[in-house]
């Protein structure tokens, strides 16, 4: 494998992740409107809040893996580009850039759901906004 289709392939790849991050995104904003529905119901019954719960971390779930696969394949392009230099001596400053800013190493990297600390804290935000939503009441008192 060459420098250009190992980068053809992680274009590819991010392509695919945002196509399919627009979706699961999708998923999160309908959850956020069956919470806000929830919550404007106020006397919502146990098992449609159950539901809507199970969806909207459901959803959150995707939107975290989305973004653990984001970063397996930027690694993976990374310990691409590590392999084709133990190979060729020299690669290219793009591909020298790539292993130097996601450490790119002769081992395969492995799939992990815990993301960055960006990431970790976007997620819990969304699950708290999403499950306030549903299970907290209101807080004027009329």
């Amino acid at each position: 494998m060459n420098e250009f289709q190992i980068m053809s392939m992680l274009n590819s790849g991010l392509a695919m992740n945002g196509l399919f991050l627009i979706g699961f995104s999708f998923l999160a904003w309908f959850s956020g409107r069956a919470s806000v529905i929830m919550h404007e119901k106020g006397n919502a019954n146990l098992l449609g809040k159950i539901i809507v719960s199970a969806f909207s971390l459901t959803s959150i779930w995707y939107i975290n893996m989305q973004f653990a696969y984001v970063s397996l394949g930027i690694r993976g392009a990374a310990h691409s580009m590590a392999v084709l230099k133990e190979e060729n001596g020299s690669v290219s400053a793009r591909g020298q850039s790539l292993i130097d800013n996601f450490n790119g190493s002769i081992e395969v990297p492995t799939f992990s759901l815990v993301n960055e600390p960006a990431g970790i804290v976007l997620v819990i935000a969304l699950a708290m906004c999403l499950l306030s939503g549903i299970w907290m009441g209101d807080s004027n008192n009329e």
